[in-house]
């Protein structure tokens, strides 16, 4: 399975309630539709872990795909993509996107709780 992050900044002026509701009600709905992806979850970047410097978005999006090429071919053709790239733009500006595979675990998956 890959997995693809993208890594996004809050627009200035755009309040962030207003988007996290757009999320849940309409991003993660249009998702669903799209048939590479198979999670999706947008997480609000709360501060860094080892109290440096604050990184330099304000949300990271973590999806997993059948594919990269599937779902980059999702990102152009399907047709549930358009209203989100037509939506988006109003709260959030790209800070990067980047996509990889896991590393597996050499015996069985450990659960973390």
């Amino acid at each position: 399975m890959t997995s693809v992050f993208w890594f996004s900044r809050l627009k200035a002026g755009a309040d962030a309630a207003a988007y996290e509701r757009w999320v849940q009600h309409t991003d993660y709905r249009l998702a669903q539709q799209i048939p590479s992806i198979v999670h999706y979850r947008v997480h609000r970047i709360a501060g860094p872990v080892d109290g440096n410097a604050p990184p330099p978005y304000d949300y990271i999006e973590v999806l997993e795909v059948t594919a990269i090429d599937e779902y980059r071919s999702d990102l152009t053709h399907h047709p549930a993509i358009q209203p989100i790239l037509a939506e988006i733009g109003q709260f959030i500006e790209g800070a990067g996107s980047a996509w990889g595979e896991p590393i597996p675990h050499p015996g069985k998956e450990p659960h973390m709780a």
